[in-house]
């Protein structure tokens, strides 16, 4: 994981060294999203699992250059707590030390869960739209997820529990605008829905079973053009 954010990251200043660097630019962007799952992942349960949906937010920044007129790539590193309100039990005979029961097995059910995550975005997109103020645009965006750790229920049940591990990865389209406020500053805004999420299962769970989720994104930020 460490070797391939490195990476990532080394990919930024050779970027900014290109010959053309009036294609490229820098930008953060704000990202409110809603995320939608199931009030519980276990067959067999009452009351029954129904579908649920929470509001979190995360952030990203990243480098974009232009590889035509119209046709742009952008490589970002963004961070999101990602909050399921959800139902998950917990079998402490699976815990690390020192939360592991040594009399036996012990259940507890936890219905508010956060994973805090590390995301790479690759994207490709193309102004299929483009006017002196503003520039309409389509992406595909792919997001290989690190979870850092994982918060099983909430006050002091349990602590953050470090993960460090390729959760999975989304494929997220977009659409989006950039308005341009000036000759170097464009706001940018878009709108993207996971149209796949993988995770993993939870290894600390009983009957680990995979809390798959989906979520509705939006973008909101800036990007500095750099000559």
């Amino acid at each position: 994981m460490k070797l391939f954010i490195i990476l990532a990251l080394s990919v930024l200043p050779v970027l900014t060294n290109a010959q053309k660097r009036d294609k490229f630019y820098v930008g953060f962007q704000v990202q409110p999203e809603v995320t939608f799952y199931k009030s519980g992942y276990y067959s067999n349960a009452y009351p029954p699992d129904s579908s649920k949906s929470s509001f979190n937010i995360g952030f990203n920044v990243f480098g974009q250059y232009n590889l035509t007129d119209r046709l742009f790539i952008t490589l970002g590193l963004g961070y999101i707590s990602r909050t399921l309100n959800t139902r998950i039990i917990i079998n402490q005979a699976s815990l690390p030390p020192p939360y592991t029961d040594s009399f036996g097995t012990v259940l507890i059910s936890t219905r508010k869960n956060a994973y805090r995550t590390l995301q790479v975005p690759i994207s490709f997109g193309y102004d299929f739209l483009k006017t002196k103020k503003a520039d309409l645009f389509a992406s595909l965006t792919f997001i290989p997820n690190f979870l850092l750790n994982t918060k099983y229920g909430s006050g002091n049940l349990y602590p953050a529990f470090k993960k460090n591990y390729l959760q999975g990865f989304s494929l997220n389209p977009a659409v989006g605008l950039d308005y341009n406020l000036s000759k170097k500053i464009k706001l940018s805004g878009a709108i993207a829905y996971s149209l796949i999420n993988t995770v993993k299962e939870e290894e600390y769970a009983e009957k680990k079973p995979v809390l798959k989720h989906t979520y509705l994104q939006l973008g909101l930020g800036a990007k500095l053009k750099l000559k």
